[in-house]
């Protein structure tokens, strides 16, 4: 077992609507080794110092995408290559797929070993709220089904669905105006552009099969309409009877410059963003504690070996 005495243990209680302390006792009783009162990520005004003066050998996010999100731009404003590990106590739990730690238990044996970590890309955002991306921005319809979830609330697999339906109603196409690269330009009335670092959004929805953490590229989709982007979504493996590549536009780049859109989603946060959206790959900007590829449990594999 790898020595976890100066791992640090970043908590958020607020994570999955508060059910993250029960989570987190759930680990607890499988572990005494964990902290009885984890670190309260919440309370810290400055992470990047916070884990600077800690100095540990690995930092464990223990919450959802927005603690990974926060955990993963200290650590790279810190300028240190400290391996991140991750506690899935969130809902969706996109990147602990990926990761194959989307349990408590497969968490906690990757942490105490340690056997594969991996070189990861990040995004960087001109949002100051956000400068850092790990694994999607949506512009467009998929940020609109984010901000329903967050404005009324909802958890668990209806908010998904009852966000989607009731976004429908209420979002139209827009004219996305996109610069790839800083040399072509492409402009269409679209529902939504995803970018994305990861195979997969939320429980193990697959958004783009050709997507890898390790790519050092932008996995962009286009969506001509909002139905296009549902029969996109394939849940644990289902393939949806509509899946195909009609009304999708695919490309890739290191960097994209976007406008003509307000609702921006980050890593599962909503914002409203009135100004261009540029993004950039930045390759290997972070590294990863994962599981052996065996036990990576989604469709597609999110790495290249």
């Amino acid at each position: 077992m790898t020595d976890l005495s100066d791992a640090l243990f970043l908590f958020n209680p607020l994570s999955n609507e508060g059910r993250s302390s029960a989570s987190w006792k759930k680990a607890r009783s499988l572990r005494d080794y964990l902290p009885e009162k984890p670190i309260d990520i919440t309370k810290i005004d400055n992470l990047v110092e916070f884990i600077r003066e800690r100095n540990p050998s690995v930092v464990v996010a223990c919450g959802g995408d927005g603690t990974i999100n926060s955990v993963c731009t200290a650590v790279y404003k810190l300028g240190s290559k400290i391996p991140v590990a991750v506690f899935p106590l969130g809902f969706g739990n996109a990147l602990a797929y990926c990761l194959g730690v989307e349990t408590i238990e497969k968490a906690l044996y990757v942490l105490e070993n340690q056997d594969r970590i991996e070189n990861c890309d990040l995004f960087s955002t001109n949002i100051p709220e956000f400068p850092i991306a790990v694994f999607t921005v949506g512009i467009g319809f998929d940020a609109k089904i984010v901000h329903a979830r967050m404005n009324d609330r909802y958890i668990g697999f209806r908010s998904y669905v009852l966000s989607a339906i009731k976004s429908i109603f209420m979002h139209g196409t827009s004219k996305l105006s996109v610069k790839i690269d800083e040399c072509v330009s492409l402009e269409a009335v679209a529902s939504a552009l995803v970018v994305t670092n990861a195979p997969i959004i939320g429980q193990n929805y697959v958004i783009n099969e050709n997507a890898r953490l390790n790519d050092h590229i932008l996995d962009c989709i286009l969506f001509s309409t909002k139905y296009a982007y549902i029969t996109n979504l394939r849940f644990k493996g289902f393939k949806h009877p509509l899946y195909n590549e009609l009304n999708k536009v695919r490309f890739s780049a290191q960097k994209i410059l976007v406008n003509g859109e307000t609702y921006v989603q980050v890593d599962g946060d909503p914002i409203i963003y009135s100004k261009d959206v540029e993004i950039k790959v930045i390759p290997k900007a972070i590294k990863f504690v994962c599981n052996q590829k065996s036990e990576i449990i989604t469709s597609v594999t999110p790495f290249y070996d």
